[in-house]
């Protein structure tokens, strides 16, 4: 398990690279289909891919320049000290040091009764870990340090920079697909019939943007969302070598599990998939669209991970 577990995280790193660079070639893929339609000429598919990467350009400076603060803030989350919550604050600095992370994660609440927790940033040394009070109330040391471990995996592994990047990436899809199909429904569209002679190629052409609006941000979404679901389990077993107790994780994601409830916990498309149980689905997914794998199923590979040699994995890894 030692050799495959960081074999999986290098080859997961792999692919988010592939998967990010793919997602924007459906970006330009979709505004080039968009502006070709419109226009109808191979210039104006040019200035649409322009358009589209131009509107991702900003949108990823955007977060770039604080993408971590407007995740927090839209999931009411606030920032606390050691004196605020001196347990909280510790088991974080424990399962910092575990994970040799370069910075300690600043630590947030979120008052809310549901159990759950998220953590985001770009790089560790921008790091954030946020839990909610509910998970605090219900939770044992034990539970509460596995929690932990879990989101500070997903820094170690580098998941809070790809989520972002991702997130970034599928909204400003999803955006110009919008805006895409109203332009040539109600506006490029129309125009381009009237326009151009041979009125049954300017229909095939505007019915072939319409397919691409439609396919470019549900074929993202599949990617997106299957390999946040590899990110999950990995971060459950970087979970396991931090803590050397799987047991811990595993009866905290039961806990969790059952205790969602989407309209009490602050939340949005863009936050959901980042908590370690996605409160707008608490029991998983094994589908495509799921962002989560079964917790189920989360819950049972931890259970077989107990008594491993997490000495033997760490010596791998280093």
């Amino acid at each position: 398990m030692s050799i495959s577990m960081w074999e999986a995280i290098a080859e997961n790193k792999r692919r988010s690279a592939v998967l990010i660079v793919t997602m924007g070639l459906l970006l330009a893929g979709i505004a080039a289909a968009i502006g070709f339609g419109f226009g109808g000429t191979e210039e104006a598919a040019g200035v649409g891919a322009l358009c589209g990467l131009a509107v991702w350009g900003v949108m990823l400076l955007v977060n770039l320049a604080g993408g971590e603060s407007v995740l927090l803030s839209s999931a009411n989350a606030r920032e606390v000290s050691h004196e605020d919550a001196p347990q909280l604050y510790n088991i974080v600095e424990e399962m910092r040091i575990a994970a040799a992370l370069p910075a300690m994660p600043k630590v947030y609440i979120i008052d809310t009764e549901v159990p759950n927790a998220f953590a985001v940033g770009l790089k560790p040394e921008r790091a954030c870990v946020a839990v909610t009070t509910g998970l605090l109330g219900r939770l044992n040391r034990d539970e509460l340090q596995g929690v932990l471990a879990h989101e500070i995996g997903h820094i170690r592994n580098r998941d809070t920079m790809f989520m972002t990047l991702a997130g970034v990436t599928l909204g400003a899809i999803v955006l110009l697909a919008d805006v895409g199909m109203r332009t040539l429904l109600y506006g490029g569209g129309n125009r381009r019939r009237n326009n151009n002679k041979d009125g049954g190629l300017g229909v095939v052409m505007l019915v072939a943007a319409l397919v691409m609006a439609v396919l470019a941000p549900l074929a993202a979404r599949v990617l997106y969302f299957a390999c946040s679901r590899q990110r999950e389990y990995l971060a459950d077993a970087s979970a396991a070598r931090f803590t050397r107790n799987p047991e811990g994780l595993a009866n905290a994601l039961r806990k969790i599990s059952g205790m969602q409830n989407p309209k009490s916990i602050p939340s949005n498309g863009a936050v959901a998939p980042m908590y370690i149980v996605n409160p707008l689905a608490a029991a998983g997914s094994a589908n495509i669209f799921g962002t989560h794998p079964p917790t189920a199923e989360r819950i049972r590979r931890l259970l077989a991970m107990q008594g491993m040699d997490f000495s033997r994995e760490e010596a791998a890894g280093a």
